[in-house]
């Protein structure tokens, strides 16, 4: 039994959006439905996974923008952290922040809300919620046996940047350190952005923790 794992980059921002999926049972989650919903679609297809419902790591603009569409698409229920609850309501306001036109679309409906500790089970799957507060106040990680999909909270190289309304570059050194350093060195990191990488190579190499 493994958990599988496909990225996908979409949209102007280069966002990773992630399906994860057990292999026995083809049930799966969506990870950041942030844009481009159609190939989102393609790869769900061609994988044949049974979406069963959609996390949001954190709801800046770039990762959220598109969950709505996503919801109705697939017609699944979504989940996340409640302290980035004001920023998912707040879209237009995002868009306005960053010189994009203004968005008017409603934000997507939250089924319920993930925190510290909590489990989420897909097939014969299971993954720990952990909260990492520091590129927003609500990001979280999901932390499985041998991967970490962790949005904005770590880059290869870097880390989530903290100049964002509710951003502290202190909170989010130390959410790193408590609650991702302190797992195994071979633990496959899936980033917001960028390339994958390992705890143990950003231990040793990241600038903002060596």
């Amino acid at each position: 039994m493994a958990l599988n794992w496909k990225m996908i980059t979409v949209g102007p921002f280069a966002m990773n959006a992630y399906l994860l999926w057990c292999d026995e049972t083809q049930k799966g989650i969506l990870i950041d439905p942030g844009d481009e919903i159609d190939r989102i679609a393609f790869e769900v297809e061609r994988a044949q996974i049974q979406l069963e419902y959609i996390v949001l790591t954190h709801a800046h603009l770039d990762h959220v923008l598109h969950a709505r569409e996503a919801q109705a698409r697939f017609d699944l229920k979504l989940y996340m952290h409640e302290d980035d609850l004001y920023l998912l309501q707040n879209i237009g306001k995002q868009a306005a922040m960053l010189g994009l036109p203004p968005f008017a679309s409603a934000p997507p409906r939250v089924e319920g809300y993930l925190k510290e500790g909590d489990e989420i089970n897909f097939g014969k799957q299971r993954m720990q919620i952990r909260h990492a507060p520091g590129h927003s106040p609500g990001s979280i990680i999901l932390l499985g046996e041998k991967l970490a999909a962790a949005g904005d909270v770590l880059f290869w190289g870097s880390i989530g940047r903290t100049d964002l309304p509710g951003g502290s570059y202190e909170v989010l050194i130390r959410s790193i350190r408590e609650k991702l350093l302190t797992l195994a060195d071979e633990i496959l990191v899936l980033p917001g952005h960028g390339e994958k990488t390992t705890i143990g190579f950003e231990r040793r190499n990241n600038p903002f923790l060596v």
